[in-house]
């Protein structure tokens, strides 16, 4: 996986322009399961509850990992959506709170 300290942001505007990666970027059934059923849901609480935001990492369809510092409003299976959009659950490469 990739360093996140060193995957660029991007401003959340520009979010409806990315073309997210097709597959599962997290090969790992343990990692996968706890970023997305745990990071993923305390993340959305943050972002609902207490206003804040955290840092979205995520894979491109041109194999480039991107992020965004945003507060995330709702979080499934299938999606995260954040002001700006809605990113593929399965394109998340990380979170920072």
């Amino acid at each position: 996986m990739e360093d996140l300290e060193k995957i660029t942001i991007i401003p959340k505007e520009l979010l409806n322009q990315v073309v997210f990666f097709k597959n599962d970027v997290l090969e790992n059934d343990p990692k996968r399961a706890r970023l997305r059923n745990i990071y993923l849901r305390k993340a959305q609480t943050i972002g609902n509850v207490y206003k804040h935001k955290v840092k979205l990492y995520f894979k491109t369809n041109e194999n480039e990992a991107l992020g965004i510092e945003t507060t995330i409003w709702s979080a499934d299976e299938d999606f995260i959506t954040v002001k700006g959009g809605s990113i593929p659950t399965k394109a998340i490469l990380g979170i920072d709170f």
